[in-house]
């Protein structure tokens, strides 16, 4: 069984700076935007409640990143991209009241809702090329369904009192 990366990940992550952009969201959701894959055998080796431990090391080093510099709340918010096979999150500053997507963002029913749909995901690097099939010249480009996009979000403040953070103990927490 291959091991869980997670514990290398939040040592990556705890060491990257938070961009604070309050007049530009893009800039800030890409500066803080980071991606997660997994193979296939990391992917049995890793439980939703692992994922929660480094999503919680997470929320609490950039609270406190944001409480040591006197920076406002921000919104830390994750999502499974599907098409990437990809478990991703950012920040973004609370005052621009949304999120940077560019289509429908519903809130998913918790962060272990996002987490499992990423574990058992049949695309964990992406959809293979095999699967993808040629469009003849002279064929329609077939109409596209509205995008809709669970995210799980939670905003962090100054003092951890304000919200809980995401409880390792409870994978269901969001």
């Amino acid at each position: 069984m291959a091991a869980n990366p997670f514990p290398g990940w939040l040592a990556e992550v705890a060491d990257d700076t938070v961009v604070v952009c309050p007049d530009d969201i893009n800039a800030e959701a890409r500066g803080n935007q980071w991606s997660f894959s997994l193979s296939p055998e990391q992917a049995a080796g890793v439980t939703v409640a692992d994922v929660a431990v480094f999503a919680a090391g997470v929320a609490e080093g950039r609270r406190a990143w944001l409480a040591a510099r006197g920076i406002g709340s921000m919104v830390l918010y994750w999502w499974h991209d599907t098409l990437a096979g990809q478990l991703r999150f950012s920040l973004v500053s609370q005052a621009h009241g949304r999120l940077p997507f560019g289509c429908e963002v519903v809130p998913a029913a918790s962060f272990a809702a996002v987490v499992s749909d990423w574990l058992g995901s049949p695309a964990l690097h992406g959809i293979p090329w095999g699967e993808l099939l040629p469009m003849a010249s002279d064929t329609a480009a077939p109409e596209l369904l509205p995008t809709v996009l669970p995210v799980w979000s939670m905003t962090l403040h100054q003092t951890s009192d304000d919200e809980n953070l995401i409880d390792e103990s409870d994978p269901s927490n969001g």
